[in-house]
């Protein structure tokens, strides 16, 4: 697991050469983003992690100011844990989606909040609460498989 000194991750945080997806985990708890890391790990993939907004040294997440994450950048999957029920972080998942729109994006949530949350997550690949490993791992690889869901349209 790659973070820096307070948890956070900056741009080249991932290596140059990968057979398997660089994950960029975003959840603010630290030991369910460890855990998480952990498993897309042990799984094959390289990842690091991002506690949002609160874990930055500047204590502002570049896409609240609607600039590119450096090391979402580098990703090729994002998968986003954060609560969906803040504001704050739904704006940091349309960033997201607005900057890096090539890069696909997991987002968990409960099953329950995923009808109110419709908007937010369309252009995403959704995974309910609870994951798994096998879960979180068809979910990361189903995503990065996917087809551009606009270049699909096209066809």
């Amino acid at each position: 697991m790659r973070l820096n000194n307070n948890n956070a991750v900056g741009p080249g945080d991932f290596s140059d050469e990968h057979l398997q997806p660089r994950v960029l985990v975003e959840e603010e708890d630290g030991a369910v983003r460890a855990a998480i890391v952990e498993m897309l790990e042990d799984a094959g993939f390289e990842s690091v992690g991002c506690g949002g907004p609160d874990t930055q040294i500047s204590g502002h997440c570049p896409l609240e100011n609607h600039k590119e994450c450096g090391t979402a950048r580098h990703a090729d999957v994002i998968f986003c844990s954060l609560r969906m029920s803040d504001p704050r972080n739904r704006e940091i998942l349309k960033s997201l989606k607005r900057l890096h729109r090539n890069t696909p994006i997991v987002v968990e949530v409960p099953k329950p909040q995923a009808a109110s949350l419709h908007g937010s997550l369309i252009g995403t690949h959704v995974i309910y609460t609870p994951i798994t490993r096998r879960s979180l791992t068809k979910a990361v690889l189903d995503a990065w498989k996917a087809e551009d869901p606009i270049l699909a349209t096209l066809r």
